[in-house]
């Protein structure tokens, strides 16, 4: 059984989390304090007992020049004792679900393992941001600008101006500047994530609203909930067909379509999409690594 967490069951995730990723309690508590939501959070239970759980933590994205919320699942986790047996993927596909009901076109997360990459394409996840070699200069703004409103002010200045980029709030830079003192100021660079497309209209809208000038028609097929959908895309409005069996100019699957809005790669995919989609530059750091 999922169900959202309260007062009585928030310490058991904290716990669950500690056990899982074995993270100091003075992490936990910016994490706790900053990050934490009951409504945001889903636990699955076994019988009585809470084995797994995750988090749906709000923050928001520039895509296609708006800025819009997105859920990054973080803290997906199950006891070592209660593996193997379904639990994560049955919160993912309800988080999903609610995800989708709250109106949210995207969901995000960080794999903490290069073999997750494989596990999270299973539910639709597709790798749309790559780790950087630059380093963010998070120490220099901390040591040149001690109050915390300008400091915060110069690295969003740095990042709130770029397209397919995750913003943070002031409420975030103090936990960042928090957990960066923690780790002892270790060099920060973009980091390598994974992005699902929820509402696939919302994305195609706002895609269309940024480019005028296409005019074509694409099916999507999302086989993770056995749909597919032709979409008309034509000069800034996106019309969805009823039947999926009409004609189409490409075709594409949940996974493929995350890249090509994101622009990741393209020379990854097919000549065929290159008329449609362009290259970007997708960036995502600072996420309480």
């Amino acid at each position: 059984m999922i169900r959202f967490a309260n007062e009585h069951t928030a310490p058991i995730v904290r716990q669950m989390w500690k056990t899982c990723f074995e993270d100091t309690e003075e992490f936990l508590d910016i994490f706790f304090t900053y990050k934490y939501k009951d409504e945001n959070t889903l636990i699955y239970f076994e019988g009585d007992i809470a084995v797994a759980s995750l988090q749906m933590l709000p923050y928001t994205i520039t895509f296609y020049g708006q800025e819009i919320p997105f859920a990054y699942l973080a803290g997906l986790c199950t006891l070592p004792e209660h593996r193997q047996r379904g639990y994560m993927a049955k919160l993912i596909y309800e988080a999903h679900r609610i995800i989708a009901e709250r109106s949210i076109v995207l969901a995000i997360l960080i794999p903490a393992e290069d073999w997750l990459y494989g596990f999270y394409e299973k539910f639709g996840y597709e790798q749309v941001f790559e780790k950087g070699d630059d380093f963010i200069p998070l120490k220099e703004i901390m040591d040149t600008y001690a109050d915390p409103q300008e400091g915060y002010r110069v690295l969003d200045s740095m990042f709130r101006p770029l397209d397919f980029c995750v913003q943070k709030s002031e409420e975030d830079f103090e936990a960042i500047r928090k957990e960066y003192r923690l780790d002892g100021y270790p060099p920060k660079t973009n980091l390598s994530a994974m992005a699902r497309i929820i509402d696939v209209w919302s994305a195609l809208s706002m895609y269309a609203k940024a480019n005028l000038s296409q005019k074509f028609r694409i099916k999507v097929n999302d086989s993770f909930l056995q749909k597919a959908s032709v979409y008309v895309i034509d000069k800034g409005s996106v019309e969805l067909v009823l039947s999926p069996d009409g004609d189409y100019d490409i075709e594409v699957d949940i996974r493929l379509l995350c890249k090509l809005l994101f622009g990741f790669r393209p020379e990854e995919t097919g000549e065929i999409y290159h008329p449609f989609f362009e290259s970007h530059h997708p960036i995502i750091n600072l996420m309480l690594e």
